[in-house]
């Protein structure tokens, strides 16, 4: 009952920025090219990371890639809200997806750090 409420408060203040129809027009900008070939990767990076998970069956790696698998799951989440953002799909109030890319390297690191105690 918390959460819900917790919800109905936060999620109108989060999409309270101005849009209008999508403009896909920009997708020859430089910037839009590199933020989707940055979400594409992302995505194959997942897919790749994802069998590495299901490879090591629970064993004394899967911490470390389980941190890898939501990390490329963050980073894929900050794609999307970026190239909304400059297709003008929806606007954001604050940059959400700066939020979202500090964590993805939090949890590259912490997959890393975890990782290099197993095989260290």
């Amino acid at each position: 009952m918390k959460n819900k409420l917790l919800m109905t408060m936060v999620v109108p203040f989060l999409f309270s920025g101005q849009a209008s129809a999508a403009d896909f027009s920009k997708i020859s900008q430089v910037s839009v090219i590199l933020n989707l070939v940055i979400f594409i990767g992302a995505i194959a990076c997942l897919a790749i990371a994802l069998k590495l998970f299901k490879a090591v069956k629970g064993g004394a790696l899967a911490k470390g890639c389980q941190l890898w698998v939501v990390s490329f799951i963050v980073l894929a989440t900050g794609q999307v809200f970026t190239l909304a953002d400059k297709f003008e799909i929806f606007a954001l109030n604050f940059d959400i997806a700066a939020v979202l890319y500090s964590g993805t390297v939090i949890l590259w690191f912490a997959g890393l750090v975890q990782t290099r105690k197993v095989l260290g």
